[in-house]
Order: structure tokens, then C-alpha cells, then sequence
């Protein structure tokens, strides 16, 4: 006999890179054993695998989850987060500064984290009449590489979607050609695409809180997912 299934409530939010609206559920015992089993590998792809699956399973409208951007991912998990375990979170929260090495069990409200920074059309002039047109990066789109430089190298080249100039849109170049492209670029004009990345839209929320073993006020400001659910 087949047992009696149980009503699961739905929510409504929106996409911030593109303000389109989505229904979702909250997470169930499953997507919550998914989630907790890749944080007890502490494996950045692992847990960025987790959560997009998770995503998946739970956005009830058909979005592709592989092409919203790592902003968009984060946003939309706390919400999905919030929904399912419940809007505060404790955090134990330390000085960054002093002798003190005691950790405040601080409360943090997830619909008070926001979203800081501009949204940008990914369009940036080189030189003259010559552009490049640029995407968020994705999921997918953060690699390792052998360091810092090559992982960011990579990541931009992943995710320029043309070149432009005044008379055409190049969209049909290999990787070769286009990581030629970009080695001759002048470094102020690297500058403007790092610029782009580096200027993305990402979760924070300040904290200010009284530590319960020196009396002493401190504040941090807490930026990007793993500070908000690890």
C-alpha cells in the first residue's frame, strides 16, 4: 500500500540578473542529505555540484540552472535556505582584530541579506569602435587552474560571448584565436574585463555584535554563500 504523500508548500521570488519571477518548494530530506554530504568533503566543485542540484530539483519552473549566473545561484539558494530551515541562522562570529579568540554565537536574518552591486550590460570598449561583449560566469564557469591568474584567465575566456567592432559582431573564433586576442590586449585594458568580474553582484550583510566574553563592540561584513550556510 502505497503511503499517503504530504503537501509541500510553494514560494515565488525573483531571478536578479534578469527580474523574471520563479516558483519554488523548499528543500526536502533528500536535497538536505545531497547538501550535507558534500560540505563533509569541504570540495568547492562537490558543493557547487550539490547546489545546483538542489537548485534543480527544487525551482518548479523550467530554468536552466547551468546558465544563471553565480550571483543569481547564491541569491536564489539563500532564499531556497530560508525557506526550508527557517529565515535565522546562528552564526559563532569572532573578533578579526585583538587578543580576544572567543566566538559570539550571533543571529542573522536571511531576508535581510541582499544582493550589493550594479548589474552591467557585460559590454566593454577596448579601443575605438572595438568591444567585447561579456556573461557572468556560472557555476560551471569557475575552474582551477595551476594558480590565482591562470583560474581567472580561464574563467574570462569561458565567458566572452563575442568581439565586436563597427561594421561586425565575431562570434565564430576558436579558443586559440581568441586567447591570442586577449594576450594582446595593453593591461589597462585587461584591467576593464577583470574589472567586470571582480564588480559582480555578491550577497553581503554587516554585522555589529557584543562579545559575550570581553564586552567588547565589533562589526565584520559577511560576503558570499559559504559565510551565510557553512
Amino acid at each position: 500500500m502505497a503511503l499517503p504523500s504530504l503537501a509541500t508548500p510553494e514560494f515565488i521570488t525573483t531571478i536578479p540578473s534578469t527580474g523574471a519571477e520563479i516558483r519554488y518548494r523548499p528543500f526536502l530530506v533528500k536535497e538536505e542529505k545531497i547538501l550535507l554530504m558534500a560540505l563533509e568533503g569541504e570540495d568547492t566543485k562537490e558543493i557547487n555540484s550539490a547546489i545546483s542540484r538542489i537548485l534543480k530539483n527544487c525551482i518548479i519552473d523550467d530554468i536552466d540552472v547551468r546558465k544563471l549566473s553565480t550571483f543569481d545561484v547564491e541569491y536564489l539558494f539563500l532564499r531556497l535556505r530560508g525557506k526550508s530551515v527557517g529565515e535565522k541562522v546562528e552564526l559563532k562570529i569572532g573578533h578579526q582584530t585583538g587578543a580576544c579568540p572567543h566566538k559570539t554565537d550571533v543571529e542573522i536574518d536571511l531576508d535581510a541579506v541582499v544582493l550589493n552591486g550594479d548589474i552591467s550590460d557585460g559590454k566593454i570598449l577596448m579601443s575605438g569602435d572595438v568591444g567585447v561583449k561579456l556573461r557572468y560566469p556560472g557555476l560551471a564557469d569557475i575552474q582551477e587552474g595551476d594558480d590565482a591568474a591562470s583560474g581567472m584567465f580561464n574563467m574570462i575566456t569561458s565567458c566572452i560571448e563575442y568581439i565586436y567592432d563597427a561594421e561586425e559582431v565575431y562570434t565564430d573564433f576558436t579558443p586559440n584565436e581568441l586567447e591570442t586576442w586577449i594576450e594582446g590586449l595593453s593591461a589597462q585594458q585587461f584591467k576593464h574585463i577583470s574589472d567586470f568580474f571582480e564588480g559582480m553582484p555578491k550577497l553581503s550583510h554587516d554585522i555589529t555584535w557584543k562579545c559575550s566574553e570581553c564586552g567588547e563592540k565589533d562589526s565584520i561584513k559577511l560576503e558570499g554563500l559559504d559565510s551565510f550556510f557553512i
